[in-house]
């Protein structure tokens, strides 16, 4: 089956449900801008917040509590546009809109929190996937946008090799007593904490936990030669994300909008330009 403009259409109303769900997550944790009610923000080693800070708008947002309300509401209602705009005239603007802002407000958001701009990459780049109207060029898009997906996890993997991580036994129960020091500190006697300390003290398990990540992390190298294991590089993956959340406490949910971009790389280019 060739990819049509209801494949474009479906992939951006998955992409606005987990941008939804993401947003959710952050709503009821009081990380919006409104809610943090910023009263600094945290510099950084990179070119494109600095030369955000230069234009004065994250002082301004300090300052001005509707502006942070403003900025909320925008993050939301933009990509419901999208999706709305979705095989019109207005797809390639609001496309182009959403990736912009979305990366003015993460890194506004996460110069302001502890959370991480890696977080938001999938609200940065999918919107991109839209730009084109035809659905030859959603198709090219697409697999682009794959392969920047699969390069980010196998590249992963290789940096475990290359810091030297994957030949330390003790590495996963160093990561470990670092990520949920202070959890331990405060509930030593909470079942979580004593999870951990199971895993810090038996080492070796550790290792294998990680061991087995890093290779599931160089699986995705076999995406780049065929899409014939994609749903099993999917059931990996979110593998992954549910082993993040359980044992690191680490939100990756939001990089599960990528796989809309293995589920639809199945289906062969249009041979048309609609």
């Amino acid at each position: 089956m060739e990819l049509t403009g209801h494949h474009r259409k479906n992939s951006a109303i998955f992409y606005f449900c987990c941008f939804s769900i993401s947003y959710g997550w952050l709503f009821f944790n009081g990380l919006l801008l409104h809610q943090l009610k910023p009263v600094f923000f945290l510099n950084r080693l990179d070119l494109s917040l600095n030369v955000l800070f230069l234009t004065g708008i994250s002082k301004a947002v300090i300052k001005n509590y509707y502006l942070q309300l403003i900025l909320d509401i925008l993050y939301f209602i933009l990509p419901l546009l999208l999706v709305f705009a979705i095989n019109t005239k207005k797809q390639f603007s609001l496309a182009i809109i959403n990736s912009f802002f979305n990366l003015i407000y993460a890194l506004l958001l996460s110069s302001f929190s502890v959370l991480s701009i890696e977080g938001f990459a999938g609200w940065i780049l999918l919107p991109l996937l839209f730009i084109y109207k035809t659905d030859k060029g959603f198709y090219y898009a697409l697999h682009s946008m794959r392969y920047i997906f699969l390069l980010i996890y196998f590249s992963a993997g290789l940096w475990k090799i290359r810091a030297g991580g994957i030949f330390n036994t003790e590495q996963m129960s160093a990561i470990l007593l670092k990520q949920h020091a202070a959890y331990i500190t405060q509930a030593p006697a909470d079942w979580f904490s004593r999870c951990i300390n199971y895993l810090v003290i038996h080492y070796k398990l550790s290792y294998l936990l990680y061991l087995f990540s890093t290779i599931a992390e160089l699986f995705f190298l076999i995406g780049f030669f065929t899409k014939k294991y994609d749903k099993l590089l999917m059931m990996i993956f979110l593998l992954f994300v549910l082993f993040n959340l359980f044992l690191m406490r680490i939100n990756y949910f939001s990089w599960i909008a990528f796989l809309g971009c293995l589920w639809y790389a199945k289906y062969k280019e249009p041979n048309h330009e609609k």
